[in-house]
C-alpha cells in the first residue's frame, strides 16, 4: 500500500504541473479521482498506467485545452444541432487590407480621448461588427457592408476574409493570441435563427447561449465569459441588463508575447516624461539597439519584432512642433501602412518607457461618424438575426488593457453589440416612472383619493 501510495502522490504531482488554469485541474482531478479510487482498488500496481490513460482521456474527450482559460456557462446552449462546418481560408487580397486598414485608423482617429491614454482594437471591433452584420437586411446590411468592405465587400466577402484573419492571427507557435465570439439571448425573447447561428458558427467560431436576462447570475456569466477569454486582464464588459435588451455579441481577444530580442534589465533607467500641460511625470525607460527605422513628415519611430516575428511593436513620435492630436487626425489607413512598409533597416536607439494603461469607449458616435446609422435606431432591420425583427443596436462598448514591459506585451480588448428592442416590439407594457408623475391613495369602494400629489424630484 505504501508503493500505491506514492504512486498517487507522483499523479497528483504531474497533475498540479499540467499547463491548464487552475480550475481546470480541478475540474480534471474531480474526474480522475473516483476512476483513480476504483482502479486502484482493484488492479493495485498495475494501475498506473490505467490511470495515465484515463487522465489523458478526460483531457481529450472533456474539451479542456492546455493554455486556454476554462470558462463555466450555465445558460443553454443555442447550438444544439448546429455544426461549425470547415471554412477555407482565402488570400487576403488588396481591396480587403485597403479597407480593413481605413476602418482601422478612421475607428482610432474618431474614438481617442484627448490628453488620456487611449487604446482601440479595431480587429476585435471588426469581427463583433462581422457577427451582428450577418443578422442585418436591407440598407441596415449595406451599411455595415459599406463601413466595413470600402471598396465593394458584401459581408460574403467579408465573412471568408475575417475567418482568415482570425486564422492567419491565431496559429502562432511562441506567442498567445486567442479570439473568441458568443452571442447571448434572452431567454423569453424573440425566436433566433438558426441560419443566423450557422454563419457565425462558421465563420467565427461563434458559441450562443440562452439565458434568463432577469436573473442577477446571467450578468455575472457573461463576464466571467469575458474575464476568462481575456485572462483576467478584462474584468467585465457590462454592467446591468436593461429590461430591453434582448441580445449582447460578444468579440474577445487576448494577446501576449516576448520580444525577440528583450530589453536589457541593466538599461532600464529612469527619466522625465512630458506631459501635454508642460509638467513631467517620472517613468522608467527601457534603452536597446533597434534597426527597424520608422519615419514620415510628421514623425519618427521603430520597429521592434515579438519572438516568432509573426507580430511588432511599433512607436511613433511626432517631430517637434507637431502635437499628438493633429499627428493623429493626419493618419489615414493608407499612410500608416506606407509608413511600415516603407521602413528602414537603420540602426536607432530607442529609450521607451515601461507603461501600462486601460482604455474603455463606447464606439456609437464614433461609428455614426463612420458611416454606421441606420443600426443604432429603431428602423434597422434585423430580420435575418430574429423572428420579427424588432431590433437595433442599443450601443457598442469596447474595453482595452495592455502592458507593455522589458520582457515583452500583454493586451486583451473585449468589445460588446448590445442589441435592444424597438418600443413598438414590446411585448406586454412597460412604464418607467423616470419623470414628474402623479400619485395618490384611493378609497377602492368610492375610488376617492386619499392623498394624491405629484412627484417631481424624488432626491427631495
Amino acid at each position: 500500500m505504501k508503493k500505491l501510495d506514492e504512486l498517487k502522490d507522483i499523479i497528483d504531482a504531474n497533475l498540479e504541473k499540467l499547463d491548464i488554469p487552475q480550475e481546470a485541474k480541478q475540474q480534471l482531478e474531480d474526474k480522475v479521482r473516483p476512476v483513480r479510487k476504483r482502479t486502484f482498488k482493484r488492479l493495485g500496481f498495475a494501475a498506473v498506467p490505467i490511470i495515465a490513460a484515463v487522465m489523458v482521456f478526460i483531457l481529450f474527450f472533456t474539451g479542456t485545452p492546455v493554455n486556454q482559460p476554462v470558462v463555466k456557462v450555465y445558460a443553454s446552449n443555442l447550438m444544439e444541432g448546429i455544426t461549425p462546418r470547415e471554412g477555407e481560408k482565402v488570400q487576403l487580397k488588396e481591396d480587403f487590407i485597403r479597407s480593413t486598414a481605413d476602418f482601422s485608423i478612421d475607428l482610432f482617429k474618431n474614438s481617442y480621448t484627448k490628453g488620456k491614454n487611449s487604446l482601440i482594437s479595431p480587429t476585435s471591433v471588426y469581427l463583433a461588427l462581422g457577427v451582428t452584420a450577418n443578422g442585418a437586411g436591407g440598407n441596415t446590411l449595406k451599411e455595415f457592408e459599406t463601413v466595413l468592405g470600402r471598396y465593394g465587400l458584401n459581408m460574403s466577402d467579408l465573412n471568408k476574409y475575417y475567418y482568415s484573419v482570425a486564422k492567419n492571427l491565431t496559429q502562432t507557435e511562441n506567442a498567445r493570441l486567442s479570439i473568441a465570439n458568443s452571442i447571448w439571448y434572452r431567454k423569453d425573447g424573440l425566436g433566433v435563427k438558426k441560419d443566423f447561428l450557422q454563419t457565425n458558427a462558421d465563420y467565427y467560431g461563434a458559441s450562443a447561449y440562452q439565458a434568463d436576462f432577469n436573473a442577477p447570475e446571467t450578468l455575472k456569466q457573461i463576464n466571467d465569459w469575458v474575464k476568462g477569454k481575456t485572462e483576467k486582464h478584462i474584468d467585465h464588459i457590462i454592467d446591468k441588463i436593461a429590461p430591453n435588451d434582448y441580445m449582447f455579441l460578444i468579440n474577445a481577444m487576448y494577446f501576449e508575447d516576448e520580444w525577440k530580442q528583450p530589453f536589457a534589465v541593466d538599461a532600464i533607467k529612469p527619466g522625465d516624461f512630458k506631459l501635454t500641460d508642460g509638467t513631467t511625470q517620472k517613468a522608467d525607460f527601457m534603452h536597446s539597439s533597434e534597426m527597424g527605422y520608422l519615419k514620415d513628415k510628421k514623425a519618427q519611430g521603430f520597429i521592434k519584432p515579438y519572438k516568432d516575428e509573426k507580430y511588432s511593436f511599433i512607436a511613433l513620435l511626432p517631430n517637434k512642433g507637431v502635437d499628438i492630436d493633429s499627428y493623429v487626425r493626419s493618419l489615414t489607413g493608407d499612410s500608416f501602412i506606407s509608413l511600415i512598409k516603407n521602413k528602414s533597416n537603420e540602426k536607432v536607439e530607442v529609450a521607451l518607457p515601461r507603461f501600462e494603461a486601460e482604455y474603455e469607449k463606447k464606439l456609437d458616435e464614433p461609428l455614426k461618424q463612420m458611416g454606421l446609422k441606420e443600426c443604432f435606431t429603431p428602423g434597422a432591420d434585423f430580420s435575418p438575426m430574429v423572428d420579427g425583427g424588432g431590433l437595433y443596436v442599443e450601443y457598442v462598448l469596447q474595453k482595452t488593457a495592455i502592458n507593455v514591459n522589458e520582457k515583452g506585451t500583454k493586451a486583451a480588448a473585449a468589445t460588446v453589440v448590445a442589441m435592444t428592442k424597438s418600443a413598438f416590439m414590446i411585448q406586454g407594457k412597460e412604464i418607467v416612472f423616470d419623470r414628474p408623475f402623479v400619485y395618490a391613495i384611493i378609497d377602492n369602494e368610492t375610488n376617492l383619493p386619499l392623498f394624491i400629489g405629484t412627484m417631481m424630484n424624488p432626491a427631495k
